[in-house]
């Protein structure tokens, strides 16, 4: 199955996930990457996390916490963790990770791919 890229505004959406009352989005543009939240899936607010661009960014909610994956150009891949979608903490970021094409959370694990 193809993955296809919605465009909103200039950015394209790269994934959304949903948990604890809330929907959380990753998307890119040209420049940048955004971390955006919605109560409804109507109303959104960019979360201003400037981690640059990333190329591939995935999000997944489990456990209480939210996840988001990238990879910029430079190759260095990042993990950023949330309990709220609106707080982020950046866990990881190293030069030896930089193909990352998704996470997902199932039987009590984060896995990233």
């Amino acid at each position: 199955m193809d993955r296809k890229t919605i465009a909103l505004g200039g950015a394209a959406l790269r994934g959304v996930t949903y948990g604890n009352g809330l929907f959380v989005a990753v998307s890119t543009t040209m420049a940048s990457s955004s971390i955006i939240t919605s109560p409804d899936g109507i109303n959104w607010t960019d979360q201003q996390v400037d981690k640059g661009m990333l190329t591939r960014v995935c999000v997944t909610y489990g456990n209480g916490l939210f996840v988001v994956i990238g990879c910029p150009p430079s190759g260095q891949g990042i993990i950023m963790t949330s309990p709220d979608g609106i707080n982020w903490t950046e866990r990881i970021r190293s030069d030896i990770i930089n193909e990352w094409t998704g996470v997902t959370y199932g039987n009590g694990l984060f896995v990233a791919i």
